[in-house]
């Protein structure tokens, strides 16, 4: 599909930036169409955006590229390896109960250490 689009392009006389500037597509998107290099695309619904425009400043069947898109993209997914997700994991939080005991432990301790420290210095 992208060397159709890179043919239908210079059967116009047409350069990229020429197609930049009629599309407002960033050059290297459209290299990256002509290339089929999907990836550099900020996302598979730019690549369809960016196809239906490049298709039709070049008077191509926009329905039929974008089917080559669709199933080319499913061939990829097919042979792609799946990668397991992996779900962030919310720790439980402590209650308030909890961290009102821990907090009255620390100042019992803090007191006894204290007294602990006047009844040394009075000695």
């Amino acid at each position: 599909m992208g060397k159709y689009l890179k043919q239908a392009r210079e059967k116009k006389s047409y350069t990229l930036e020429d197609m930049t500037e009629l599309t407002n597509i960033e050059k290297k998107y459209l290299q990256a169409l002509e290339k089929e290099e999907y990836d550099l695309l900020p996302s598979p619904f730019y690549a369809r955006v960016f196809l239906k425009t490049y298709a039709k400043y070049l008077n191509l069947n926009i329905s039929s590229l974008l089917q080559l898109y669709e199933s080319s993209q499913m061939a990829k997914q097919s042979s792609t390896p799946i990668k397991p997700k992996i779900e962030a994991v919310e720790l439980p939080k402590r209650s308030p109960a909890k961290k009102k005991k821990i907090s009255s432990l620390w100042l019992i301790v803090a007191i006894i250490l204290i007294l602990g420290m006047v009844y040394m210095l009075f000695q």
